[in-house]
């Protein structure tokens, strides 16, 4: 039999979990029921629950916030799920791609500020243009298919010159990622048509042009090897098309199927609902109608970009999906992506299309877009209130209880991590009194305080008089200072700085953590900060993974100051308050300020808090971060949990 009919003598159904009963409940229920002697949890025997602890930790995060929902607002109507990609993965491989991901953003960055100079622009690069730009690099400045040069002015100025193609055809993959994106002259996109790389170079009869194509591709160190797979694809027969196009579709990780399945088994609907199942979508549905609502997404700016896409996949439906799907396999989607409304320009490129699109799309209610975007962005109360009411869609009661957003996180109460850095640093008996090691720093992070510390001032008197001359033309800011495409040099027998390039100094500095092999190596994990008070002041006491290690928690512990004189031992007359992890959410009242964020990290030395804004808004502190608020003199520190 086929899969579908076996399920179905088995007496279960292909797509669903097997329902023991159709008694349904209110809320999601537990995936654990209880915990054994030894503290672990036992799993709720009525579910196939999976044993990654990354998916059930996930799943336990979803299923607190479902029913968190249910409570405010009763039973939905439906549920809409996105598909996630990387749950599945393992720890290692996680970190592999989070290193990837920031890699990708510095280098982005770098771009940005490159292109900016280049062509003396003003304010953020749009994005069309930048995306040439950056493929024009990536690409050697030639036309991937002819291989022939680009002129960038052109490129970037001239209409119809050169295009962004996608290499595997969109319509046949429905791939919009980078990764299938190229710069071709005009004329070649034109005469590729609907082909891939490998059917339009004639790849098949190992042309002279696909030899050089696949040399180009093969010997370019600025391509990924995901890219590398696409333009060289050779199997991409109507079977591998529907393969790739179902997997861009509907993304089938296991933590997406099992949370679908999870929710349509136990969760009773509303009564009004007619819904008997979710409506599921991938992130590339989720970005075709962002664009057909005219909303762009920034994940740079903040991490509002999460309740945007929300809001689109609360919006969509099952006919939407399949629209989209039809639209795929009916090769009409190149069409409909050269339809869109111009976000920067407003102008309509097809308006026929877009009426078809209207139909087929339509916005999901009046002032849609124009709701969403003061939701997102308006952090008055009073101010949204005002805006919204205008709409005629919100009732005064709703208006009343109308919120600003804010970005809910999870903390960090993890048990593990490093003990140590790994560098030791070696110590004389003269450093070991002094407290002191002898630390290389890099001339990119130095700084003018740091050249007090510098070893031997007067051996080197002529290399440190000039690294100190750069830092103050440079607000002594190291990273400015010496750039990797201008570094600074030894001073030769001749007084010329043309000897060898100095890449760091040696200091000495004061350094506290774990002795390690007859020297010293930096506390790494700060597992948490426990917080206590005495005279109307608070104190931070950190606690590393080797206290947990060596099980010497310390009841009692010294807190460090300024100076020597200034520590301070905190003992059994300090009222403890409260332990602070990653991402606890706590509200700091200073004498003239008062801050509120998530818990980032703590200046041992200052007793300063560090606070993440609630949505990483980048123009909040540095970073998103606020950094050097003093707890000591603090009015009040404050913990907040989020109740489900």
């Amino acid at each position: 039999m086929r899969y579908d009919q076996a399920c179905e003598e088995a007496g279960y159904h292909h797509s669903q979990l097997p329902v023991a009963n159709e008694d349904k409940s209110k809320y999601l229920p537990p995936l654990y029921i209880s915990k054994n002697k030894d503290g672990r949890m036992i799993f709720n025997t009525n579910i196939d629950m999976p044993r990654n602890p990354v998916v059930l930790r996930a799943l336990n995060q979803a299923r607190k916030v479902v029913n968190a929902l249910i409570r405010k607002y009763g039973s939905p109507h439906s549920v809409h799920i996105e598909m996630a990609r990387d749950l599945s993965k393992p720890f290692s491989e996680r970190k592999k791609i989070e290193k990837a991901q920031n890699q990708f953003r510095e280098h982005n960055e770098s771009d940005k500020t490159r292109f900016a100079e280049e062509f003396n622009l003003v304010g953020t690069p749009k994005g069309k243009e930048f995306e040439k730009y950056q493929l024009y690099r990536e690409q050697q400045c030639k036309c991937v298919y002819s291989l022939e040069p680009l002129d960038i002015h052109r490129v970037l100025f001239e209409q119809g010159y050169a295009e962004i193609d996608h290499a595997l055809p969109y319509s046949r993959s429905f791939d919009d990622s980078k990764n299938n994106r190229v710069l071709v002259l005009s004329r070649e996109n034109q005469n590729k048509g609907n082909m891939t790389p490998y059917e339009y170079l004639e790849g098949a009869t190992n042309s002279q042009r696909w030899r050089q194509f696949e040399i180009f591709v093969n010997s370019n160190k600025a391509y990924r090897q995901a890219k590398r797979n696409r333009l060289l694809k050779k199997d991409f027969d109507e079977k591998n098309a529907e393969d790739f196009r179902e997997r861009n579709l509907n993304d089938t990780r296991y933590i997406c199927r099992f949370f679908k399945n999870y929710v349509e088994r136990f969760l009773q609907p509303h009564e009004d609902s007619e819904a008997k199942r979710c409506v599921v979508l991938s992130g590339q549905l989720t970005a075709f109608l962002r664009a057909r609502w005219g909303l762009t997404k920034s994940r740079e700016e903040s991490d509002r970009h999460h309740a945007l896409d929300a809001a689109v996949v609360a919006a969509c439906s099952h006919g939407m999906v399949k629209r989209l799907s039809d639209y795929s396999r009916k090769k009409e989607l190149d069409q409909v992506r050269s339809s869109f409304v111009d976000i920067e320009t407003g102008e309509i490129v097809n308006p026929a299309m877009l009426q078809k699109l209207k139909a087929h799309f339509p916005t999901p209610w009046p002032h849609f877009r124009d709701e969403l975007k003061l939701r997102l962005n308006v952090d008055d109360p009073a101010l949204l209130r005002r805006k919204i009411e205008k709409f005629g869609t919100y009732s005064a009661e709703m208006l009343t209880e109308l919120q600003p957003l804010f970005v809910s996180r999870a903390p960090q109460r993890r048990n593990g991590g490093a003990a140590h850095k790994d560098t030791i640093y070696s110590q004389s008996k003269r450093l070991q009194t002094e407290g002191s090691v002898i630390q290389k720093v890099p001339l990119s992070s130095l700084t003018l305080s740091d050249m007090d510390k510098l070893i031997d001032p007067n051996r080197n008197e002529k290399l440190y008089t000039a690294i100190r001359t750069r830092l103050e033309q440079h607000g002594g800011k190291g990273e400015k200072a010496f750039p990797p495409d201008n570094p600074l040099r030894k001073p030769g027998r001749n007084n010329n700085f043309d000897g060898p390039i100095v890449r760091s100094v040696k200091v000495v500095d004061k350094l506290t953590g774990i002795p390690v092999r007859g020297g010293i190596a930096k506390n790494d994990t700060m597992l948490r900060v426990d917080i206590f008070t005495k005279a109307n002041k608070f104190y931070l006491v950190p606690i590393y993974v080797h206290h947990k290690v060596a099980k010497e928690l310390p009841s009692s512990a010294i807190i460090q100051g300024k100076d020597e004189n200034e520590w301070t031992l905190i003992d059994g007359t300090f009222p403890f308050c409260f332990s602070v992890y990653p991402n606890d959410l706590l509200k700091v009242e200073l004498k003239k300020e008062t801050h509120f964020g998530y818990y980032a990290g703590c200046d041992r030395s200052t007793g300063a808090i560090h606070l993440w804004a609630h949505d990483r808004n980048q123009l909040v502190g540095k970073g998103g971060m606020i950094r050097g608020i003093g707890a000591k003199t603090a009015l009040s520190i404050e913990k907040f949990h989020e109740m489900y």
